[in-house]
């Protein structure tokens, strides 16, 4: 009976992606690893092994799909976390702002502003 090499790893990525957008991991990591599995493939097929190369060239499919469906929904999230305005519970968050807090210290009297002498 043939094992299902395939299918398992196709199992077990989705079980990775779940768990990446559960724990927040970064979703770049799965397209690092379909980049050095097709390192993997071609030094495979330069070997001379043109069956292990194909199967490999299905992972890195695989991881690159991967890869790409966590990239969109992080940028999805992103987006909706952006139109909600910052708010929490408490209202909106403060932005800074850009001008000094004391209107009698000046940005060029600030000590930073003179150059070392």
């Amino acid at each position: 009976m043939a094992v299902p090499y395939s299918e398992i790893f196709l199992g077990l990525l989705v079980a990775y992606m779940v768990y990446s957008e559960w724990a927040g991991l970064d979703s770049r990591y799965l397209i690092a690893g379909g980049l050095v599995l097709l390192v993997v493939t071609a030094v495979a097929d330069a070997a001379g092994s043109i069956a292990a190369a194909n199967a490999f060239a299905v992972y890195v499919f695989y991881l690159l799909a991967g890869g790409v469906v966590l990239l969109v929904v992080d940028q999805i999230r992103a987006a909706r976390r952006g139109s909600s305005g910052g708010s929490g519970p408490g209202g909106p968050t403060p932005v800074p702002s850009a001008q000094p807090v004391d209107e009698r210290e000046r940005a060029a009297d600030h000590p930073l502003d003179r150059p070392e002498e």
